[in-house]
Order: structure tokens, then sequence, then C-alpha cells
């Protein structure tokens, strides 16, 4: 009876030990393969890829937006370094012609003034004899003392004399004509038929030869007085 005991005990020792032994290679295989379905599962691995790519498109997004940023505002400080430049040139032009303008205009007083001094010393005291009269005739025409038909100095308006004739078209109570310096001289004075007495005071590109000029107040009464043969007495 024994022995079959000790038989029975050593059956049950081994038939234990290889349901073990296979229960463990049975546990260590379904492992395996689970670890493995997880790690190759097509569908995982097409999410992941997915995730991936799109996780990659927005960094090149971000990455394109953050450039366009930088290149904005790198384009809006050029355009406004050029606005400055521009601004600054512009200024600086404007001063050179500024400083042009009151040079030329320094330059045109200072012609008239020597002009002036040349000439008001024969009208100041112009001389006058009953010898040197004569009588011419003349073509008359007229001009006003507009500072828009006219150079101007500082804003008014001087004969070529440096008379200025801004507010007045009257010297010492004569009236001022435009001549032809060899003709009639600058100074004298003259008595011009159905005006009176006046005075040669300036000078003009067109009154070349027998032409007077006579200064008058508006350019309707330039119009008015339009191109007309007159005499005039020379003193």
């Amino acid at each position: 009876m024994k022995p079959l005991i000790k038989y029975m005990f050593v059956l049950f020792i081994s038939m234990t030990g290889v349901f073990a032994v296979s229960s463990a290679t049975e546990a260590a295989q379904i492992g395996i393969g689970t670890e493995q379905k997880i790690v190759q599962n097509p569908l995982e691995l097409e999410r992941q890829a997915i995730e991936r790519e799109a996780k990659q498109k927005e960094e090149r997004e971000a990455r394109l937006a953050e450039e366009k940023r930088r290149a904005a505002e790198r384009a809006k400080r050029e355009a406004e370094e050029a606005k400055r430049v521009a601004k600054e040139k512009a200024e600086l032009e404007t001063k050179r012609l500024e400083e042009a303008a009151k040079q030329a205009e320094a330059a045109r007083v200072a012609e008239a003034k020597k002009a002036a001094e040349e000439q008001t010393t024969p009208v100041a005291q112009p001389v006058s004899t009953k010898a040197s009269r004569h009588v011419i005739q003349v073509e008359s025409t007229a001009y006003t003392n507009d500072a828009a038909d006219n150079g101007t100095y500082s804003g008014r308006v001087l004969t070529a004399t440096g008379h200025d004739v801004t507010d007045s078209i009257l010297y010492n109570g004569m009236r001022i004509i435009a001549v032809d310096p060899s003709v009639i001289p600058l100074g004298t004075i003259v008595h011009l038929e159905g005006i009176g007495d006046a005075i040669a005071l300036d000078t003009g590109g067109r009154i070349k030869g027998n032409i007077v000029d006579l200064l008058v107040d508006t350019k309707e009464e330039a119009i008015q007085w339009g191109r007309r043969h007159i005499q005039v007495t020379v003193n």
C-alpha cells in the first residue's frame, strides 16, 4: 500500500510541475503576443503618424507666421526710416530754397538800391532850361503798379530808378513814365499831351525808341488808355 501511495504522490507532484510550467509558458506567450500587438497595431501607428504630422504642420505654420510678423515689422521700420529720411531731405531742400530766395531777394534789393543811388541824383534835381525844350512824337502805352505784373523787392514794387510805386503812381505830384533812356534820359521832366507834367523814372524791355509807358492805377485804366500817339515836350 505504501508504494502505491508513494507512486501517486510522485505522479501528483510531477503533474503539478508540468501544469505550472505550462501555465507560465502560456502566460509568457500571451504577454509577448499582447505586447507585440500593442506596438505594431497599424491603426495606432497611423494615429500617431497623423498626430506627428499635425504637430509638425502646426509648428511650420507658427514658424511661418512668426517670420511674416518679423518681416512686417522690418518692412514697417524700413518704411518709417525712409519716410523720416525723405522728410529730412524735404526740410533741407525747403531751407535751401528759402535761403536761396532770401539771397536772391537781397541781391535784387541791393541792385535796386544801387540803381536808385545812380539815378536819384538827376531825379532829385532835374536840370531843365527853356533852351533845351523840344517836342517829340511818341507812341504811348500804359502799365500798372500791380505786383503780379511787376518784379517785386521784398514785396515792394520799384521803378528802374528805385522809386517805390507800390502805393502811389506819383512822384512829387507828377505822373511817372517808363522811357527808353537813349531817347529821354531817366530823371527828365516832360509834359505829356493831355496828361500834364511827368517824370521819367522807369524803363522796360519793350520800351525802345519813341515809346512812353504811362503808369496808371488799374488794368482797366491801362486798357482804356490803349495805344495812342501823343506829343511829349521834353524840358
